[in-house]
């Protein structure tokens, strides 16, 4: 693609700071690791306390090809934006340049800058899997669904309502942030497992690795054995994985009567395992800078999980063997402090209702639902 004028070249100062990694694959040096502003937890509000970002940044990637390609955008925030036209201008381009982006999932520290760019680069493309394109084209309210479904959720699982209402009012209270720093964007192509992300020079397989969302890709340049991670494997922190409602009616032979859901700790077991092993040479993740030893990695992250699935079945045990009707709560109550925060809370809820769900998978623990509603569990 021909260069284009831009400040730099013209001799005026940079818009604002950024960190541009030029090609941290280096066999395949037309891709570029770009790394844009998050507002760490500390500057938010103090009605938002759960809202903020454990991680002061986000890592997007710009493949230098025809078209012009970014995988992910980062947050929508004056900084980020910033951030991203100083390091495309490093390279050559503008915003406008851009002529598609892919999406590895529909977070808005992922997708926040892409409705952003499309007013400069009217043509601009998004991609993104076709489990993840309702969020992104509808990104406001499917975010007040989820938040909707999480109080039934727990319920469902045993926290009593008050916990409940108190969850809900502290994650009412980080949706401001949600929707300044995420914006809905249409689609324009519905990925599948299998796709090609065509360029002149390269070209990406998609690998739909769902858990983390339930839209969630992996693109692997088969050439050269690099795989870009979104949010699956990282290299300063652990994924978390998403559980979310399908449908309102009990899944079909169900004795505990339960609606389908998105069983996301399952599910990133599962995509996580299709990776062991494999002949990656570069992982490039969407946090923590590039990771070169991919398998340790990708086996890292299991055991994390693995670790502690095994001490949530233990906590089971021990409930059990007290005679205790054990649901998610009573779990939550041996397992963690008393005065969690909410995001804490929250967070260490959904780990455990993913634990179960797994341990169920494995064929470990059975779920029955008493006379008041509640879920329970226990071992086979």
């Amino acid at each position: 693609m021909p260069k284009v004028w831009t400040r730099r070249r013209a001799g005026t100062p940079e818009p604002g700071p950024a960190r541009l990694v030029r090609s941290p694959a280096p066999n395949r040096p037309e891709i570029h690791q770009i790394v844009l502003p998050l507002a760490p937890r500390d500057t938010r509000s103090s009605a938002a306390p759960s809202s903020g970002w454990a991680l002061d940044s986000v890592q997007v990637y710009l493949i230098e090809d025809e078209p012009l390609t970014l995988v992910d955008t980062g947050v929508r925030s004056a900084a980020s934006r910033i951030a991203l036209e100083s390091a495309l201008d490093e390279l050559g381009y503008g915003l406008s340049d851009l002529r598609r982006i892919v999406l590895t999932h529909a977070h808005r520290d992922h997708m926040g800058l892409v409705e952003t760019i499309r007013s400069v680069s009217p043509d601009l493309e998004c991609w993104v899997h076709e489990a993840d394109a309702a969020v992104v084209e509808d990104y406001g309210q499917a975010i007040r669904d989820r938040i909707e479904q999480l109080s039934s959720l727990f319920l469902e699982h045993g926290v009593p309502t008050a916990v409940v209402d108190g969850l809900h009012a502290d994650r009412l209270a980080g949706l401001a942030v949600d929707e300044a720093e995420g914006e809905a964007t249409r689609v324009t192509r519905r990925l599948r497992d299998g796709d090609a992300v065509a360029g002149k020079r390269i070209g990406l397989r998609v690998h739909h690795a769902p858990g983390h969302t339930p839209g969630h890709v992996l693109l692997e340049d088969e050439a050269s054995g690099v795989l870009l991670t979104g949010d699956l494997v990282m290299g300063q922190a652990m994924p978390h994985a998403e559980t979310c409602y399908l449908d309102e009616m009990a899944m079909p032979g169900d004795p505990a009567r339960r609606r389908p859901r998105f069983r996301g700790l399952v599910e990133m077991r599962r995509s996580l395992r299709r990776l062991r092993g494999r002949p990656f040479g570069v992982l490039l993740p969407g946090y923590g800078g590039v990771l070169r030893r991919a398998d340790r990695a990708i086996r890292d992250t299991l055991l994390y999980y693995d670790v502690r699935i095994q001490r949530i079945e233990r906590g089971l045990r021990h409930l059990a063997a007290m005679g205790q009707d054990v649901t998610v709560y009573e779990l939550w109550k041996s397992l963690f402090p008393p005065d969690e925060a909410p995001g804490p809370m929250r967070s260490h809820l959904l780990l455990l209702i993913g634990a179960l769900d797994c341990l169920e998978e494995d064929g470990a623990v059975v779920t029955e639902r008493r006379e008041d509603g509640v879920l329970t569990h226990h071992h086979r």
